[in-house]
């Protein structure tokens, strides 16, 4: 033991200076990554979301029918971003529209968040000679919305001159308002008629009244909603947080590391005692760990008003043949899941040991006396219907005696014996109770 013990100790010794070592690493390299975030803050590009890029489904065209005119609006090209709108002469429809849509989001009713973007990034080809454009977001809000009404999301806008629109255009988030015609058309209260952009399913650029006659072209080229993805304050004290993180955290490893060391002979020892106690094929307690534990507790300790102290005797049926036939490397993975069945069937405070080759004993301390039986029965029972090998049945007899006040140890052991000599007697795969007849 004192040489396992010295063993653990230069071992310690080594994982100490290679701590230090990997310590010291560490260090430098977050010093050197530091002077790079420091020093590469205007490298960080902007997060933008392209229209174009993620809709839903292909962009659409739709337009406001109009008396004689087949069709108001059609496509120019194959790509679907050209189009041209068609106003004839002499028209004067103030509900006329003329609209492409970019539809987007996971589902009816499911958009995207938006408005935590800065600015729009519009970029168009026109020819016409209308006075403007708008730019819409439709944003999807339970409260009015309807899934089957796509008017009914609120029409946030911002209007375009066209005289701008030779050159690409930024525009605020904050210039979109909600269109007067929509809240007037659903009523819209006055504290809901503020612009949202927190769930938009669609955005897209239309023609609308007034408009001037004869044909509308109309190429978009881009659209996209901007943001910086940090402010220099917050990259510096994100730099800043993540020092005070990293020295958190490092004194908290040193704390575990100082009290994994303090008690790592400790844990030695312990592995050592419990490798004496613990059989080591299946884990349940050994002869010897059983013995030992019951010198460290009274058996009078154990029992309270009404309850007793139970004691099973299990035994293999035909283990041998196990072993014969199949081999023992099988019959080692049966007692492994004998053990483990046998332990759900137990307390946490009932004490499961190797007693032999295939015989176990189960110690219940405080149980009522009518429960060990049925306990064992469960347990037979368990076994029986377990699969543990194919075509391979496994039972047991399990013999039972209750302590009797004053008895020993020794007796309580000979009276399950008998128990369960009585159950391999009577055919086993059988459950004898020391004080009743058979179980099962």
């Amino acid at each position: 033991m004192d040489s396992a013990i010295t063993s653990a100790g230069a071992e310690l010794l080594a994982t100490q200076t290679q701590q230090r070592q990997r310590d010291a690493l560490v260090l430098l390299l977050a010093v050197l990554l530091t002077l790079v975030a420091i020093l590469g803050f205007d490298a960080i590009p902007e997060e933008r979301f392209e229209v174009q890029s993620t809709p839903q489904s292909p962009a659409l065209l739709t337009f406001t029918p109009l008396p004689g005119v087949k069709a108001t609006g059609e496509w120019l090209d194959d790509t679907h971003r050209r189009l041209r709108c068609h106003y004839p002469k002499g028209t004067d429809d103030p509900s006329y529209n003329c609209s492409i849509n970019y539809f987007f989001g996971s589902g009816p009713g499911h958009g995207i968040d938006l408005s935590k973007y800065t600015r729009v990034d519009v970029q168009v080809v026109y020819k016409g000679d209308v006075p403007k454009l708008r730019l819409f977001a439709r944003n999807f809000d339970a409260r009015y919305s309807k899934t089957e009404d796509s008017n009914s999301t609120k029409y946030n806008a911002v209007f375009l001159p066209t005289k701008d629109l030779k050159h690409p255009v930024s525009l605020k988030l904050q210039e979109f308002t909600v269109a007067e015609w929509w809240q007037l058309m659903y009523k819209i209260p006055r504290e809901l008629g503020q612009p949202d952009l927190s769930n938009v399913v669609s955005v897209g650029i239309d023609f609308s009244y007034p408009m001037t006659a004869g044909d509308h072209d109309l190429e978009v080229q881009h659209i996209a909603f901007v943001r910086p993805l940090l402010t220099r304050e917050t990259w510096y004290l994100g730099i800043l947080c993540a020092w005070l993180i990293g020295i958190f955290i490092y004194a908290l490893a040193q704390l575990r590391l100082y009290r994994a060391q303090s008690s790592k002979l400790r844990r030695e020892a312990n592995r050592y005692r419990t490798l004496a106690t613990t059989d080591p094929l299946t884990h349940a307690l050994n002869r010897h760990g059983f013995e030992q534990r019951w010198e460290r507790q009274q058996a009078d300790a154990f029992a309270q008003p009404d309850q007793a102290l139970a004691l099973l005797m299990v035994d293999v049926d035909h283990f041998k043949r196990i072993n014969d036939s199949r081999g023992h490397d099988t019959g080692d993975r049966v007692l492994r899941q004998l053990v483990a069945l046998m332990h759900k069937q137990l307390r946490s405070t009932d004490w499961l040991a190797r007693w032999g080759g295939e015989e176990f004993a189960i110690l219940l301390p405080s149980v009522r006396p009518g429960h060990a039986p049925v306990l064992a029965e469960t347990i037979r029972k368990a076994i029986a219907s377990a699969a543990f090998e194919p075509d391979l049945v496994v039972t047991v007899s399990i013999g039972v005696a209750l302590r009797r006040a004053g008895e020993d140890v020794d007796s309580l052991f000979k009276r399950a014996d008998e128990a369960l000599y009585k159950a391999k007697e009577a055919g086993r795969n059988q459950v004898v109770s020391a004080d009743q007849d058979t179980v099962g």
